[in-house]
């Protein structure tokens, strides 16, 4: 079992390319725009769109496709409960039914939400993993800090934020590697997950669970007890050794943003009925 190889949030792949080089702001920024019109699109043609321009952005970036995607196997039966859901509870009226077992009715409605909503879960993701492998952890750090900096005039501690955000997805990986660890140590003594009716390979699950939070806390702990003992104290009174500065390129970025989210924004309008 290698779950250290299918987890890609949180990752950071160095590279020399354009969006590489990018300020930390505007990837960020970007990163927030196409979340937000994704919650938004609710068309085949519309999500088919969005998906080439992501590919066309993996490809930019240079980052290798298998491995961007692999991070999507640990998703794929968290995906499939949902679609299920989906599939089977979504029966509002006027819709059709296109299979019926038993108690189970299937509408063209469920359908549809089911496979549309999976699709924007997994384009959520990808999002994410781009914005994780192209942006080193400081960098993201930074960004975040000097986008939230000015909500510190109503009080919300930036840099605070910024930092916990960070370093809870910086704990991913992290806490995958545990988990891998903590399963083979089970498996050397003799526990069989692959075993089992649903109930019991549930069951074997508690006994990974417990160490892998308890491990989570103590590395909490150690890390707090590091920033303590080189007096953290916030953001009051830092300095950067590395000031964030806007070029021509973040300009180009956000050029090329804004005619992507004006072409999505046409086509959300304009392209067939929501749902």
């Amino acid at each position: 079992m290698e779950l250290t190889r299918n987890i890609t949030l949180g990752v950071y792949l160095p590279g020399n390319t354009t969006i590489h080089r990018l300020d930390p702001r505007t990837k960020i920024t970007a990163a927030m725009v196409l979340l937000v019109l994704l919650l938004f699109i609710k068309t085949y043609t519309a999500f088919a769109f969005f998906a080439a321009a992501l590919a066309a952005l993996v490809l930019f970036t240079r980052i290798p496709v298998k491995y961007a995607l692999s991070g999507l196997k640990p998703m794929l039966p968290v995906l499939l409960i949902m679609w299920l859901f989906q599939l089977f509870l979504q029966k509002p009226p006027g819709s059709e039914i296109i299979f019926s077992l038993w108690i189970f009715r299937v509408s063209d409605t469920g359908l549809r939400l089911g496979t549309l909503m999976s699709i924007r879960v997994v384009l959520l993701y990808l999002v994410i993993t781009i914005l994780t492998m192209t942006t080193s952890m400081v960098e993201l750090t930074d960004g975040a800090e000097a986008l939230l900096k000015p909500f510190r005039k109503i009080g919300v501690p930036s840099q605070e934020l910024a930092m916990t955000g960070v370093i809870a997805l910086r704990f991913v990986p992290t806490l995958a590697e545990e988990l891998e660890k903590i399963i083979k140590a089970q498996m050397a003594r003799g526990v069989a997950f692959d075993r089992g009716n649903f109930i019991q390979r549930t069951a074997k699950i508690f006994p990974v669970l417990l160490p892998l939070f308890v491990n989570a806390f103590k590395r909490g702990e150690e890390l707090i007890t590091a920033m303590e003992a080189r007096n953290y104290a916030g953001g009051t009174g830092r300095t950067k050794m590395k000031v964030l500065k806007m070029c021509r390129c973040d300009a180009g970025a956000f050029i090329v943003l804004f005619i992507f989210t004006a072409a999505m924004v046409a086509l959300i309008l304009m392209v067939g009925p929501p749902y």
